[in-house]
């Protein structure tokens, strides 16, 4: 296509130089026709290119290719099943369920209930903070290094905490037991203020002897929070008195 139209082309251009009338248009319409020819052929082998495939789809019927047979399969034995899965007919439970024994709330001993004469009843919003137990106190009754542990030998501990929104003459009580056994108490009319700091203290008669101790705090004759803490080694023994 790109020779016909470049041919038609220089025969234009030579069409001019001619002379000759006759000759001249006979040069130009061999031109125009090459030129026509070349755009001809450039239709036909772009429709070729574009529709060639599916013309000879139509014209020319492909023969399908032989599709190949599937091997033999062997077809898998029976396998044989049980006809009755046994099942239990009985299912195991326990006759008695243990459950959780309730966790009981601390309470004042009877000896020292006694002691009660106030009728000032503590306001439902009154609160202590956790109690902390410390050899010493600084000046604002605040508790220095606190520990759970404590080894011997040991003085007077201290049981330190905040406090708020209580009342003068409030009934309080404070209690140290080692096991279940009394070692400290103290109950007396509050006289401390609304809120700040407060502390409880105990030395036993008998000394600090190893085991877990519980500190409780009540106000009137309600409890109101407890700390534990713990009391290792034996206290030393006093040496025997002189003679006089």
């Amino acid at each position: 296509m790109p020779a016909f139209l470049w041919i038609g082309w220089r025969r234009l251009r030579g069409a001019q130089e001619v002379p000759f009338f006759g000759l001249r248009r006979q040069r130009i319409r061999e031109g125009w026709r090459l030129i026509l020819l070349g755009f001809a052929l450039g239709f036909f082998g772009l429709v070729t290119r574009v529709f060639g495939s599916q013309a000879v789809a139509v014209i020319v019927t492909p023969t399908p290719s032989n599709t190949p047979e599937p091997t033999f399969t062997p077809i898998p034995t029976i396998t044989l099943t049980p006809s009755v899965t046994p099942t239990s007919s009985i299912t195991p439970t326990a006759s008695i369920t243990p459950t959780p024994s309730a966790t009981s709330i601390p309470e004042i001993p009877e000896g020292l209930t006694v002691l009660f004469r106030e009728t000032i009843t503590p306001r439902p919003e009154a609160v202590f903070s956790t109690i902390e137990i410390s050899r010493s106190l600084d000046t604002l009754n605040r508790a220095i290094e606190p520990a759970a542990e404590f080894g011997n030998p040991i003085d007077t501990l201290f049981g330190a905490f905040t406090y708020d929104f209580l009342d003068d003459g409030v009934r309080w009580t404070a209690i140290w037991y080692l096991e279940s056994q009394i070692v400290c108490s103290e109950t007396k009319p509050w006289d401390g203020g609304t809120g700040g700091y407060g502390y409880t203290e105990c030395l036993p008669l008998q000394g600090w002897l190893p085991g877990e101790y519980e500190v409780q705090m009540f106000l009137g004759e309600g409890w109101i929070v407890s700390s534990r803490f713990v009391i290792e080694g034996f206290p030393s023994t006093p040496g025997p008195l002189p003679t006089p």
